[in-house]
């Protein structure tokens, strides 16, 4: 008998097992794939713990928590007065080198699923796999979609393949594509609040900011309590120039809200759009650093709140965050990286002298990094 995996989180499942070891999801007959693998849960790779269950180190830091109904506010981020257009919060332009052990797994998944042209689950679960894999190396996205494809050109409505498809669109901002993808798996599955919110987020992207209200309004008729859905329509009023309702569905989304950084995510953003931030609101380079930390997909969903003690020098206060737990090479990519976005904040918003940001855990204060350009 084969390998099983959790269709919820991926974990490889014990021999006799009737329940993941990891999340407590039921093993026999639960539907593949009908959760969404975003950067924006707690992080990226529970795509190594799906792969294999000797990353442990990955797995300890990046695996989303199950407790969160969603990965953080899909549809944009934090408005800041110089951004044109948000983007999704945990947009993957942040490629970060696979671990050799993945690549292996997924190349060896690939070689079978060729073997088996007509195995439509083996299929599926590679375009699941590929799909993970494309949100630490978007070279990954193109393998994805054409298993996906694959597994729809034998069934057209196997939802986990039509979910993963328009996935793929989404990341991608390919709303005309995902868009039709997104309503033919919700004919199917009418009651998934994620793909509803989606879609919602698509049709926004499309122009038709009238009909993303609706689609948002509607996924809070049937599910209050999703914060995602909440969040993005107050994103959308803004966009529109109606802060006034922004403001009220954001107060909605922090009702329901049932993790800190969430939370405080929204708290900042109540600020910044009523005017009540100390100071009169952050400094143009303190929005563009702000801006880059909650963009980046391992460290943004993690993220409390930030503290600013002078003009360039600040604190961000991160939660589940153990940096000392990572590879020496991934944490040397992440700093060097944010290092190259402070730079880039000073030079275009002119500022002489140091930079310093520091990445602090949240409950008990200890500098984990010092950050400079």
């Amino acid at each position: 008998m084969g390998a099983r995996f959790c269709a919820r989180c991926g974990t490889n499942a014990r021999a006799g097992s009737k329940f993941c070891a990891e999340c407590g999801e039921p093993l026999a007959g639960a539907p593949a794939g009908d959760g969404r693998w975003r950067l924006t849960a707690a992080g990226m790779t529970v795509l190594g713990l799906f792969l294999s269950a000797g990353l442990a180190i990955w797995t300890l830091i990046l695996l989303p928590a199950r407790t969160r109904p969603v990965g953080g506010p899909r549809a944009a981020q934090t408005p800041a007065a110089e951004a044109s257009r948000e983007l999704p919060q945990g947009h993957p332009n942040v490629p970060i080198a696979l671990p050799a052990e993945v690549k292996t797994f997924v190349a060896d998944l690939a070689a079978k699923a060729k073997e088996k042209p007509d195995d439509a689950e083996t299929w599926a679960k590679l375009g699941q796999v590929e799909y993970r894999a494309a949100q630490l190396d978007p070279a990954y996205y193109a393998d994805a979609l054409g298993a996906f494809e694959h597994v729809l050109a034998r069934d057209p409505k196997q939802p986990d393949a039509l979910r993963g498809a328009a996935n793929v669109h989404y990341d991608r901002e390919e709303h005309k594509e995902a868009i039709p993808l997104f309503e033919r798996y919700l004919a199917l599955r009418p009651d998934d609040p994620s793909a509803r919110t989606d879609l919602g987020t698509m049709y926004l992207y499309a122009g038709d900011a009238a009909r993303a209200i609706e689609t948002y309004k509607a996924v809070i008729q049937r599910t209050p309590s999703f914060v995602q859905a909440h969040y993005n329509l107050a994103v959308t009023y803004h966009q529109q120039g109606d802060d006034a309702g922004a403001l009220g569905e954001l107060r909605s989304a922090r009702n329901v809200a049932t993790e800190d950084a969430v939370r405080g995510q929204i708290d900042e953003m109540i600020a910044r759009l009523s005017g009540d931030k100390a100071g009169g609101g952050s400094s143009p380079f303190q929005t563009a650093v702000e801006h880059a930390f909650r963009n980046h997909p391992i460290v943004g969903p993690k993220i409390v709140r930030f503290e600013w003690s002078g003009p360039a020098a600040g604190r961000v206060l991160v939660e589940n965050f153990p940096m000392e737990a990572m590879p020496a090479a991934v944490r040397e990519k992440f700093t060097t990286h944010m290092g190259d976005e402070l730079r880039t904040a000073q030079s275009a918003n002119h500022i002489d002298g140091p930079v310093r940001v520091e990445i602090a855990d949240a409950s008990s204060g200890t500098v984990m990094a010092t950050v400079t350009p």
